[in-house]
């Protein structure tokens, strides 16, 4: 049984919290988990960096916000995976994830903002004032059901609507918008930033409950404005003598959809970061996983105090003789 499987059946037992609020040891402990499995949590902890942060593969930096620490691609990678469930693909370019300096452990993190990177080229921005987002929508929801129908059944899902509807931000060359989505009845938001440049861009993703959405489009701008591209790498500075032109359009990156010249279809790239609350899991079902493994877990330093035993007697043998 891989940790995998283990935390993620604890985190399913921490249900209702605040995608702001850390979990804290009195929230797992009063779900019925014991203070020794606490303790094997605990041993996974982050090791979060304020300051600037510098991303070479992309020529760009982020200046940590107050209220957050930064971890790398390997230890983002660790949470959004190992700890939330989201499939391989979405580490695709995954840069880190900033996360509240409060938490000290993956477990105590309920919420993140996702930053990864795309060397798609310059995305033209000339079809911005043109889009129509309503037609958009009805397309997004028509490719989320075919898109859903190909998942088990369990990590099926539905577009409700915009919980923010698509803009953007001409001056600074920033799109913005927030998808309303549905899994086993329960509502979530994948809220969406992409910061262009001129080889390619920045995407910031969280995912939060509906209700926290006002507090996310209030800090909206503290976000975005954390990162800035290198001197000769913003999205002004594209020369098109040399530079590469993207297939993207601004309505193409909302609706996940290249060119239809190309015929490539991308996926919708949900990120499943709250699976724990969107995944219906019989709470029997996630405390037997634990216990099966925790048990095993014993069995195994049980028989590997044993194994150390014979080789000391062994060795002791060996000094009589």
């Amino acid at each position: 049984m891989k940790k995998t499987i283990v935390f993620g059946a604890l985190l399913m037992l921490i249900m209702g919290l605040c995608s702001f609020v850390n979990v804290t040891d009195e929230d797992v402990l009063a779900n019925g988990v014991d203070q020794n499995t606490l303790n094997e949590m605990k041993q996974d902890s982050i090791k979060g960096k304020a300051g600037v942060v510098n991303f070479p593969a992309c020529h760009a930096s982020v200046n940590v916000p107050d209220g957050f620490v930064f971890l790398d691609s390997i230890q983002a990678r660790t949470l959004l995976i190992d700890y939330w469930g989201n499939p391989e693909d979405r580490a695709e370019g995954l840069l880190g994830v900033l996360v509240p300096n409060t938490a000290l452990c993956y477990y105590q993190i309920s919420m993140a903002y996702i930053i990864s990177y795309d060397n798609c080229g310059y995305v033209k921005d000339d079809d911005a004032s043109s889009i129509d987002y309503d037609d958009l929508l009805a397309d997004l929801k028509k490719k989320a059901e075919a898109e859903s129908d190909t998942l088990p059944k369990e990590n099926r899902y539905s577009i409700k609507g915009w919980a923010v509807s698509p803009k953007y931000l001409a001056d600074s060359h920033v799109l913005v918008w927030a998808k309303t989505l549905s899994f086993s009845g329960e509502d979530i938001v994948n809220y969406d930033m992409r910061i262009l440049g001129k080889d390619g861009l920045v995407s910031i993703n969280a995912v939060i409950d509906p209700a926290d959405c006002k507090e996310v489009v209030a800090s909206e701008s503290k976000i975005i404005d954390c990162l800035t591209y290198d001197n000769g790498y913003a999205y002004t500075d594209f020369d098109a003598s040399r530079d590469r032109v993207s297939e993207w359009t601004i309505g193409g990156l909302v609706a996940g959809t290249i060119l239809a010249k190309t015929g490539v279809l991308a996926k919708i790239g949900i990120f499943l970061l709250k699976f724990w609350k969107i995944i219906a899991v019989a709470v029997a079902s996630a405390v037997s996983g634990i216990v099966w493994y925790f048990k095993k877990k014993k069995e195994e330093e049980e028989f590997a105090e044993f194994e150390e035993e014979i080789e000391e007697e062994a060795e002791e043998e060996t000094k009589e003789e």
